[in-house]
């Protein structure tokens, strides 16, 4: 999307309607920009599925996906993807340094670590090191992690799948981050109106035609 938000919401906004608005307004003033999700080495186009799935419905914003290009079953994810930000970055080390100048902290899923996912800070940014499903986070991965951190777990089993493990992860701290904020989202000025401006974007059918004839008028 190449053009002015306000303008993109003004000439758009007729065409949506009041009820697809509200909705895509309180989707935009919900998400958390500052919680993201990184999958590393993804093998399992089902579990892709799945945990862009989970990450869309709690809120998330962005996906990182490391290494190995995303595959992902579209009849899991039932065309969540529109809604993210899927970025994909060569290695761990090429997505830490996009990271960290954002002020990112990356906090890697290890099972057995010391500290718990509920112990995390919610306020600070949080990217989710998540690992694939056969040999979890590779060594780099967890070198470059400012914590590990655990899935509290009280059966027998002590590790889950990687889809699995995005949506326990996602949820719960999406839940303590909201609650430490007093809000829904955290974004908001300019920031929310881009994204409104490029979900309302997404959401029409000839939006860049609609869009000129509204700047030619």
């Amino acid at each position: 999307m190449n053009h002015n938000p306000a303008d993109v919401i003004a000439a758009l906004s007729p065409i949506l309607g009041d009820e697809r608005l509200a909705k895509l307004d309180r989707v935009a003033a919900s998400r958390l920009a500052g919680l993201v999700v990184v999958v590393e080495n993804l093998h399992d186009p089902h579990n892709g599925g799945a945990a862009l799935r989970s990450s869309e419905a709690v809120g998330v914003l962005e996906v990182r996906i490391v290494g190995t290009p995303l595959r992902f079953s579209e009849r899991v994810t039932q065309g969540c993807e529109k809604w993210l930000d899927l970025v994909q970055d060569r290695d761990i080390d090429a997505c830490a340094a996009a990271l960290g100048p954002r002020g990112f902290r990356l906090y890697a899923a290890v099972p057995g670590a010391r500290v718990s996912l509920e112990e995390l800070d919610p306020l600070t940014p949080a990217a989710f090191l998540i690992g694939n499903e056969h040999e979890g986070l590779t060594d780099r991965a967890r070198a470059l992690a400012d914590v590990e951190f655990a899935i509290p777990l009280h059966g027998f089993s002590q590790s889950v799948n990687l889809s699995v493990a995005t949506a326990l992860t996602v949820y719960t701290h999406a839940r303590r981050r909201r609650e430490a904020l007093g809000r829904a989202g955290d974004l908001e000025g300019a920031p929310l109106d881009l994204l409104r401006a490029r979900y309302y974007h997404r959401d029409v059918r000839g939006a860049d035609a609609i869009i000129a004839r509204h700047l030619a008028g």
